[in-house]
């Protein structure tokens, strides 16, 4: 019953937001597809429903409560980047620099929260096991970095980033019913429902973006899944798209220095190029979509 309620406000929400808020508008960046202008002025910020509403259902635990804290904080980061690109009517927000150290500090603190639950500082692969201790924390904070980082570069395209992560949260899903931590399953499911509500409003074409709100949440939300399950090296398995998503702009970048201009890629990320050579955004989404399910399933097959 609670969840039937959680996707109704879902969809009363989203559908109030879009159509009361539409002077929160997200500028499209100069260098972007010539294909993406007639986006800028597209509603953004939509994130913030599935970041916000899920808090009002769950089942709170201290394990809970410690993700909620740290998503909700790199989420909140990403309202408040949100925020200036609106109100300077530009696609810059908060200087890159600052917004690195903003979210390396919080990575700091969501592992002093870890630690205090007095929980392993190991990794596992298969049944191979090492102790980090301290070292963990580093491991942590490079994680949550990259993960949100890499997140925020992958929402480049409609229903991209969305259903991508509605499909990484397969995996968590099973592992929550294998290690019955039925409050973090709960929070899944709670999260998806949302965050597919969003899916259907932002798929091509979008009627609203979740903006660095939505991304560095989401981003924040299954790399401490990983954490917390201990299954970090599985979520960084699950997510090598959205890593070469990342890798395909410092390539781009290396690439055009060191040929003093030239373009390893026509457009970076990778779903950029995708399009500069013909794809279409729907097939870019599909072509994406089928190689998360392949790697889903070699997931699910050998890890867990």
């Amino acid at each position: 019953m609670q969840l039937t309620i959680l996707a109704l406000l879902s969809v009363f929400l989203y559908s109030l937001y879009i159509r009361n808020f539409k002077r929160i508008k997200q500028y499209e960046r100069d260098e972007g597809p010539k294909s993406h202008k007639s986006k800028s002025g597209t509603i953004t910020m939509g994130g913030i429903i599935f970041m916000i509403l899920p808090l009002f259902f769950l089942n709170y635990d201290r394990k809970t409560l410690n993700i909620v804290l740290t998503i909700l904080m790199y989420g909140l980061l990403g309202l408040v980047d949100d925020l200036l690109i609106i109100i300077k009517h530009s696609n810059k927000g908060i200087p890159p620099s600052l917004k690195l150290l903003l979210q390396v500090i919080i990575a700091a603190v969501s592992f002093f929260m870890y630690l205090s639950l007095n929980l392993d500082t190991t990794i596992s692969l298969f049944n191979f096991t090492i102790d980090l201790k301290w070292s963990f924390g580093l491991l942590m904070l490079l994680v949550l970095t990259s993960s949100t980082n890499a997140f925020n570069l992958t929402d480049g395209i409609d229903g991209l980033l969305s259903g991508l992560s509605l499909l990484i949260s397969i995996p968590f899903i099973i592992i929550c019913i294998n290690k019955n931590e039925f409050n973090l399953l709960y929070m899944i499911i709670c999260v998806d429902i949302c965050v597919f509500v969003f899916w259907c409003f932002n798929y091509p074409k979008a009627f609203l973006f979740m903006g660095d709100t939505g991304s560095l949440f989401l981003g924040a939300f299954y790399a401490m899944l990983g954490i917390y399950l201990d299954n970090l090296l599985l979520f960084i398995f699950l997510a090598s798209i959205i890593i070469f998503e990342t890798i395909s702009v410092i390539l781009q970048v290396i690439y055009f220095k060191k040929t003093k201009g030239k373009r390893l890629f026509k457009m970076a990320p990778f779903h950029h190029h995708l399009e500069a050579i013909g794809f279409k955004e729907v097939e870019v989404d599909l072509l994406f979509y089928i190689l998360e399910v392949i790697i889903i399933a070699i997931a699910i097959f050998f890890l867990i």
